[in-house]
């Protein structure tokens, strides 16, 4: 007992002693703990976490499977079921909606962490110069790929999507790391200040990237891929000038080319990555795991894509889709068709049950390899996906061009594109498949109708309609073809989608989508 009474006044004597460090000595800081603090102590910690932007990207949400099917591929679709769009019939509520909302704003999160981290690692550590070039290529890196978050966010949920517009309503711009509610609480900017913040970003990514990586991180994007994206942006809101000074940077960069027409269809079969055409493509590879929703390695758009039989067949071209190529090769390239030795039910690649297609007997063939199988241990796909290729840099440049009124210079970028499909030789005039004596608006419409048939299944087809305003010309035509749930009926919200309801339900500084009050 005595050695206990000693032993207590013993600590209460520390306390006595202590008694002013006592809230110190209660709160101990735990060295095991991750926070930013320490984790951005490194710069290898930096490129982990941009490791994680990308795969956000690649995430089944988005590029992986979800977005890309689902919001992507919506003319081109033909099944009533599973794509609202398709039919104009997006609502708030709509679970896609709120999954592409959610994708989105997860890579500005991540992106965020890594830009507002930089600053802070410069000013406490003394880096080296080789130190400081590495944290400005992750930096770049970062930069682009919020801008790329912002430039889908915009061009989706933007009132007013594809003009720079100082009273149209937008998305909540979101520039920092969240530290309290009220940070996360954000209003909706307006279209003008997305678009101003994306050229920022993009800005910011041309000076820090690097024009070209080595072998083990080509998959970065590049200097190149923000000035074609520079470019992109400036044609889509209408600043013709700007937008052909940035294409012809990429065009002249003698590091990219078409391929040649015996590889053409290797670029999405996996079997040729990260190609002198492709200037950002997303990279997939095939890991072991047996359930996809895991977000492994691999993508998921061949599990919908594939045909009955091999896989999900969640959605299948429409006919009118099927006419609009019509001798066209690049329908070989595109589809799948009753023929080819992957369809398993001859003729008809409908799953059983699914009245309101109209039967073509086509599937997409892009990003889905002939023997996929969903039986298989890999239920996911290793083929990358193409982001920005030069053919699709050479249409937009013969869109300025014909803009600006130079529309020899327009029809020749548009020919180049359309010989290799062909199967000849992109440099020379080929007699057989040129177009000749187009100018104005009909070639301004000829190269709108090559960029659907170079570009179909690729993700480029609703952002190209809405930016045109042609979105009710187009639905008319696949009236024609509905067979069980009538003709699509249009409204001008149909432009953008709805706020998500989720999004209004919890955040009371927002205001829903005009038109979807």
């Amino acid at each position: 007992m005595k050695i206990i009474k000693q032993f207590l006044i013993l600590i209460m004597g520390a306390g006595l002693l202590n008694g002013c460090a006592e809230e110190e000595f209660l709160n101990v800081t735990n060295q095991n703990e991750l926070n930013a603090a320490n984790y951005y102590s490194r710069i290898e910690n930096f490129d982990m976490a941009l490791n994680g932007v990308y795969s956000a990207i690649k995430s089944l949400d988005l590029y992986g499977q979800n977005f890309y099917v689902e919001t992507l591929l919506a003319l081109p679709h033909e099944s009533d079921y599973w794509n609202a769009q398709s039919r104009n019939e997006v609502t708030a509520s709509d679970g896609n909606v709120f999954v592409a909302w959610r994708g989105w704003y997860r890579v500005v999160a991540r992106a965020n962490d890594v830009i507002e981290n930089a600053p802070i690692y410069l000013e406490s550590h003394n880096p080296s110069p080789a130190q400081r070039e590495q944290l400005d290529q992750i930096l770049g890196q970062a930069h682009f790929l919020r801008a790329f978050a912002y430039f889908h966010l915009v061009r989706l949920w933007g009132e007013a999507p594809y003009a720079v517009d100082n009273t149209r309503l937008a998305v909540p711009l979101i520039l920092k790391v969240a530290s309290s509610r009220d940070d996360m609480m954000q209003s909706r900017a307006t279209v003008a200040e997305v678009y101003e913040q994306i050229i920022s970003d993009f800005e910011a990514a041309e000076t820090k990237l690097p024009v070209t990586w080595d072998q083990n991180n080509i998959a970065r994007v590049n200097k190149f891929a923000a000035k074609g994206f520079l470019g992109k942006v400036y044609l889509y809101i209408e600043d013709y000038s700007r937008a052909r000074q940035y294409f012809e940077e990429v065009i002249n960069a003698s590091r990219y080319s078409l391929v040649s027409h015996s590889r053409y269809e290797d670029l999405f079969q996996g079997k040729y990555e990260f190609s002198p055409e492709s200037i950002f493509e997303l990279n997939y590879a095939i890991d072991m795991q047996q359930n996809i929703w895991e977000n492994g390695l691999g993508s998921g758009i061949a599990l919908s894509l594939a045909p009955p039989g091999r896989g999900w067949s969640n959605v299948t071209p429409h006919g009118v889709n099927i006419e609009r190529f019509g001798n066209d090769p690049r329908l070989e390239i595109a589809t799948y068709h009753p023929e080819d030795s992957v369809a398993t039910v001859e003729g008809d690649m409908r799953p059983a049950g699914r009245s309101e297609f109209n039967f073509t007997g086509h599937s997409f063939k892009k990003y889905v390899p002939r023997d996929y199988s969903v039986y298989s241990t890999n239920r996911n796909s290793g083929i990358n996906v193409l982001i920005m290729r030069l053919a699709d840099v050479y249409l937009m440049y013969a869109e300025v061009m014909n803009a600006l009124g130079q529309d020899a210079i327009a029809l020749e970028y548009l020919n180049k594109v359309r010989r290799r499909a062909w199967g000849y030789s992109p440099s020379n005039q080929e007699p057989a498949v040129d177009f000749t004596g187009l100018a104005g608006d009909e070639l301004r419409d000829t190269i709108r109708e090559e960029r659907f048939r170079e570009l179909f299944a690729e993700g480029h087809r609703w952002y190209d309609i809405v930016r045109w305003g042609i979105v009710e010309q187009e639905v008319l035509k696949y009236n024609q073809k509905r067979v069980t749930q009538g003709e699509i009926l249009f409204q001008p919200k149909d432009y953008y989608y709805p706020i998500p309801q989720q999004e209004v339900d919890n955040n009371e500084n927002i205001v829903p989508s005009q038109g979807y009050e």
